[in-house]
């Protein structure tokens, strides 16, 4: 047969030399016709083994970047409080209620210690992020030389959620007359 010439059944022999060619390669018991239950079972099944992880990937890069904007907050609260108990000095007191008390008596502060960590920016209140903020007061004094010290040792402790403290970050603070 010539290369051109088309045979009774209407395919050219180059076309028969190519097909010929390909089933020596690739063996006899290839279908080149789609794939089989086999092989598209074995690709669902890689495919599962790659995408599985990824997505978990995903989801707990999620939950991590949501913690650590969260721990971020509580970092923010803790050292505002701070602040605010180094402004009121060592000598105040006052009401108790809620953490916006500035009181450095000796004991844990304040009475209701809960406050708004995260409103994670929807508006619905039940998603809201309620943490535990406190703080302990102890007095200390010593002398030196020439001179006598009074102070306060402040622990402030932020637990977040309120719920079941899983997470917790602390300040210590030297307050002095």
């Amino acid at each position: 047969m010539r290369a051109g010439h088309v045979r009774e059944d209407g395919e050219s022999a180059r076309g028969h030399l190519w097909r010929r060619a390909v089933r020596a390669l690739v063996g006899p018991a290839v279908s080149t016709r789609g794939a089989s239950f086999i092989e598209m079972l074995v690709s669902v099944v890689v495919l599962s083994i790659v995408i599985v992880p990824v997505f978990d990937g995903f989801v707990r890069g999620r939950s991590f970047v949501a913690h650590r904007g969260e721990k971020r907050m509580a970092l923010r609260l803790i050292e505002r409080k701070a602040e605010q108990l180094l402004r009121a000095g060592y000598s105040s007191g006052g009401v108790d209620a809620d953490v916006s008390s500035v009181n450095l008596s000796s004991g844990s502060h304040p009475s209701d210690p809960g406050i708004l960590l995260n409103t994670r920016g929807d508006g619905d209140p039940s998603n809201d992020v309620m943490g535990s903020l406190s703080w302990l007061v102890q007095d200390v004094s010593w002398t030196s030389p020439g001179d006598d010290v009074d102070a306060k040792i402040v622990n402030i402790s932020l637990a977040w959620p309120a719920s079941a403290p899983t997470d917790t970050v602390s300040v210590i603070l030297l307050v002095g007359q």
